[in-house]
């Protein structure tokens, strides 16, 4: 009797923590190459996932990468990031439902702000919150946040910077909402 009512605690406890994990998100089905390319006018290798899984702060967080197919082959640099290499990168993190914790992922941009890593975030219209932190865009949607950057030939990126990343949100929205 004492073995069975321990059984279903922990057959309780453990339902418990399932229902407060959040569902798994997928950053590469929320781009895909053609749409990024309609957008920044370049074509882009089929993305590379790269998922962190269930992070220590509750979240869901995947990522995907998409280099410039321009790029393929040319010389690198060993030393800059991705062998220096122009890329898109998406990470969404899907935060257990309900939770209202999304913007979490935000307020982060907020406190390095705070504490001078990065100047100021500055707000943008886009999804339920969203800021422009220098190097990408930070989103937040319902129980979704995700970071978009692109980092492109410096003569190709300067004079649109941001402006990209602004244009391919309301795509991975759309994916989003479906």
């Amino acid at each position: 009797m004492l073995k069975r009512a321990g059984m279903l605690l922990l057959l309780s406890a453990f339902e418990a923590l399932a229902a407060d994990a959040p569902p798994e998100i997928n950053a590469c089905a929320l781009l895909d190459p053609a749409q990024i390319e309609s957008v920044i006018g370049q074509a882009v290798e089929p993305g590379s996932r790269r998922d962190a899984g269930l992070e220590s702060n509750g979240a869901w967080s995947s990522s995907c990468l998409w280099l410039l197919a321009s790029e393929h082959g040319k010389p690198s640099d060993p030393a800059a990031p991705l062998r220096g290499r122009s890329f898109v990168i998406l990470n969404a993190m899907q935060w257990p439902v309900g939770s209202g914790r999304a913007h979490e992922f935000l307020d982060t941009f907020y406190e390095a702000a705070e504490a001078g890593v990065i100047s100021e975030p500055s707000p943008r219209q886009i999804g339920d919150e969203a800021l422009w932190w220098g190097d990408g865009l930070a989103v937040r949607q319902g129980d979704v946040s995700f970071g978009l950057s692109l980092h492109l030939p410096a003569a190709v990126s300067s004079p649109r910077r941001g402006m990209w990343e602004e244009r391919l949100a309301p795509v991975v929205l759309a994916q989003l909402g479906r």
